[in-house]
């Protein structure tokens, strides 16, 4: 079905409503692709793997994911029943959690990453360099943007 975009959407409503549609179509592919993990619980677990040993508090990790620290919490507590991440009170702050990935999840995510690479260049096979660059750095504006909004920035 085309989508009759002629007239009755500026590009700027359609590039809103796109990424909408676009995130729903991304997290049922994701999901299909990741046996033992949601595709939501996967990111965060990238997120935090991007930190090394570096134990992340909730509120961080969410600023990375976009989303609410109780989002997050749902999720870690996910991920820790599994056995991917430990969880531990902050040593300055004993009311603030601290995150980190447990062996078990950095073998994880060593592992997905070599098949999420090939996805990655499968997904964008047909974008140049020029084009890549030009989403990325539109998306990069709209994640400030909305960060500021949000008073994350």
């Amino acid at each position: 079905m085309k989508f009759p975009i002629e007239k009755k959407i500026t590009p700027k409503a359609y590039v809103y409503g796109s990424i909408f549609s676009l995130s729903n179509r991304l997290q049922l592919l994701g999901d299909r692709r990741y046996k033992e993990l949601s595709l939501k619980q996967a990111f965060v677990l990238w997120n935090i793997s991007l930190f090394d040993d570096y134990f992340l508090n909730l509120k961080d990790i969410a600023q990375f994911v976009g989303t609410s620290s109780q989002n997050v919490k749902k999720i870690i507590n996910i991920l820790e029943k599994k056995g991917f991440v430990k969880v531990g009170k902050d040593e300055t702050d004993r009311r603030s959690l601290r995150v980190a990935l447990t062996a078990k999840g950095k073998e994880y995510y060593l592992e997905r990453g070599k098949k999420e690479e090939q996805y990655l260049e499968e997904l964008f096979a047909d974008f140049d360099d020029e084009m890549l660059m030009g989403l990325y750095q539109g998306l990069y504006k709209l994640i400030e943007k909305t960060a500021q909004e949000q008073g994350g920035k």
